[in-house]
């Protein structure tokens, strides 16, 4: 979730965009946790492989990432890589942080005596994160059950 203001409204909208889209050169984020960054590779079935569209997506909910993951081989949109944005509250740091994805687990977490399954996110790096709905590190979930593979 973004918020815009007309003041940052971008003055050359109609030259980056399509009708009923529009173009701001700046938004603030509503709230500081985790987002997706999605690269993704636009392809004419008509021209096959040659002259893909790069595009770049922030998101919020990693089910729109999983909607790109689990598209059909002959999709019109290809998922080239996605990164994971973390605030520093997440990250350990005083700052965001921007990695590479190569992986999601599925990961389970007690609350009381019932049990929740959590997404488990795995960096190149190997760092892992997660959407805890206690707090609980990545560390401390029970994780072991692989999701997605990610594209490098």
């Amino acid at each position: 979730m973004f918020i815009t203001r007309e003041a940052h409204k971008s003055p050359v909208s109609a030259l980056f965009s399509n009708r009923g889209e529009l173009v701001w050169s700046v938004a603030e984020l509503a709230l500081q946790q985790i987002w997706f960054l999605a690269h993704l590779e636009e392809v004419d079935p008509k021209d096959g492989d040659r002259n893909g569209n790069l595009r770049t997506m922030i998101l919020f909910d990693f089910g729109n990432v999983e909607h790109l993951l689990n598209a059909p081989q002959d999709a019109t949109v290809r998922l080239k890589s996605v990164h994971i944005v973390t605030p520093g509250h997440i990250n350990g740091s005083d700052h965001w942080e921007m990695e590479k994805l190569q992986a999601v687990w599925q990961g389970r977490e007690m609350i009381e005596e019932h049990e929740f399954p959590t997404d488990i996110f795995e960096t190149v790096s190997g760092k892992k994160y997660s959407f805890s709905h206690c707090s609980n590190s990545a560390a401390e979930l029970d994780g072991d059950t692989l999701k997605f593979r990610l594209p490098h």
